[in-house]
Parts: C-alpha cells; sequence; structure tokens
C-alpha cells in the first residue's frame, strides 16, 4: 500500500489526498466519517481533501445528507492527473526559462564549471556534442576511454557511446573536425566514423597529449583535463559558454587544426 501512496504522492497528490483516494477507490463511496475511518487521516482534514479531490475531478459528490463522495474510474482518474500535471510542467519550464534567459543571467555566462568523475565527464560530453547544430570541431576526442578500456570494461560502453553520437551528428549534417595526435589514432577514428574531417597533429612532447577538447557551434566548450592517474574518479574536465573563454580555445583550435597535416 505503501509504494501506492508514495506514487500518487510522486504524481503531485498529498499523502492525505492519495489515502483518500485509495480508500474511495477501495470501496467505491461513502461519507466524510467513512472516509476517516476507511483512510485512518484525522476527521478535520477530510473535509479538505475531499473539496480538493472533487474541485480536481478525480471524485463525484453526491448531495444527500449527509453528503457521499464516490470514487471515478482509476484509468480516467489518473488520466486526469497527468493532464494536471503535464500543464504544471510546462508552466514551470516556461517560467524557468524566462529566468534562465534573464538579463542577470546572461551575465554570469563566463563562469567554467569543473565536472568531476569519469561517468560525469563523459555524459557532459555527448551532451555537449547532442548540442550541436552545424559544427564540431575537436582534438583527440575523449582519449581516455579507449586508452583505458583494458582497465574498465565499462570504459568502452563510453567510448561507443561517444562514437554513435558523432556518427548521428555528421548524419545530421553536423560538420566534424578532429585532430588527431597519432598516425594510429587517426586511422582508428577514421575507421569508426567515417564522415569526419580528419588532420594529424605532430607533437614531440607527450605532455600536450593529456586530454582534449571539443568545441560545438562557437558556443560552448568542454576540455577533458587528462592525468596521469587511471582512477575514475580523477577524471576531470573544464566546461564553459562564456564567449570570451570559447573564443579563446576556438582560435587555438583553429591554429592547430591549420598547422595540422591532412591525413
Amino acid at each position: 500500500m505503501s509504494s501506492l501512496i508514495d506514487s500518487l504522492r510522486n504524481l503531485g497528490l498529498t499523502e492525505y489526498e492519495a489515502k483518500v483516494f485509495v480508500a474511495l477507490t477501495r470501496h467505491g463511496s461513502g461519507t466524510a466519517t467513512d472516509l476517516h475511518m476507511f483512510s485512518g487521516i484525522p476527521r478535520p482534514a477530510v473535509y479538505g481533501v475531499l473539496k480538493k479531490l472533487a474541485e480536481r475531478g478525480l471524485i463525484e459528490v453526491q448531495h444527500t445528507k449527509p453528503m457521499r463522495y464516490k470514487c471515478i474510474c482509476p484509468q480516467e482518474a489518473i488520466e486526469k492527473i497527468k493532464k494536471d500535471f503535464d500543464q504544471e510542467t510546462e508552466l514551470a519550464l516556461d517560467k524557468l526559462g524566462e529566468i534562465y534567459s534573464s538579463e542577470e543571467n546572461i551575465l554570469q555566462e563566463d563562469v567554467v564549471w569543473t565536472i568531476n568523475g569519469l561517468k560525469n565527464v563523459t555524459d557532459r560530453i555527448i551532451q555537449v556534442i547532442c548540442n550541436a547544430r552545424s559544427e564540431i570541431i575537436a582534438e583527440t576526442p575523449h582519449p581516455t576511454l579507449s586508452d583505458l578500456g583494458d582497465v574498465y570494461p565499462l570504459i568502452k560502453k563510453h567510448h561507443q557511446a561517444l562514437i554513435e553520437v558523432f556518427n548521428r551528428k555528421i548524419d545530421e549534417g553536423v560538420k566534424v573536425r578532429i585532430i588527431a595526435y597519432s598516425l594510429d589514432e587517426l586511422k582508428d577514428i577514421a575507421e569508426q566514423i567515417p564522415g569526419v574531417e580528419l588532420k594529424l597533429y605532430n607533437i614531440k612532447s607527450e605532455e600536450f597529449r593529456k586530454g582534449g577538447a571539443i568545441l560545438v557551434d562557437n558556443s560552448e566548450v568542454i576540455i577533458d583535463l587528462r592525468k596521469d592517474a587511471v582512477s575514475r574518479e580523477e577524471f576531470t574536465a573544464i566546461w564553459s559558454n562564456g564567449k570570451e573563454f570559447v573564443f579563446f580555445v576556438k582560435h587555438l583550435l583553429e591554429a592547430e587544426w591549420e598547422a595540422a597535416q591532412t591525413s
């Protein structure tokens, strides 16, 4: 029973409303006194609960003396609850959207956020790529996924999800450019992401191969800060949609792209 009450509460009913509604569903109809006995909620609270349920169209009222209350078909009741929930969700989303887009929040866009943990980093990378509408430019897209596949089997799943979302974006018409740091890496990417534009950037120091960056539509960027340690919890990335930060990263990536060699 508790799970049913919890489910109804998750759909927007209060605990008392859920208990009275379940009691009416079980017994069909009853007076306020009956429902106090059936549901176990305090008698003074029953009248207010019945009024709320009636206003929402979840129960019917028979104007007798004393008044009796009748449940409606559970399917019809749940449809009403879902409709109310959807309307409230849309209203909340509209209001939150207005707040989020306000001038006060726009002025705070230059904040750089830190993301910790392999799963969180990977989830955000995939989210950023999914946001792309016209162009993605990246260098070594999350190399830690392929490099550590033998250490953590779960990483292979993350890596495959990343490849799939790149391919889906290319199918949608998004231009994807990727800078690779080794010929083997370039060949591997070319095989897994056939529609990508690839270039090879030769560097001598391994220090410059730790991590990667992904820039989407010149509007947001995520930089994967690769560490020597192989613990999943130690993976870190930074994300920003601040205009100045994005412009700086775009300048670096474009310069690297121009200096790289066509495969």
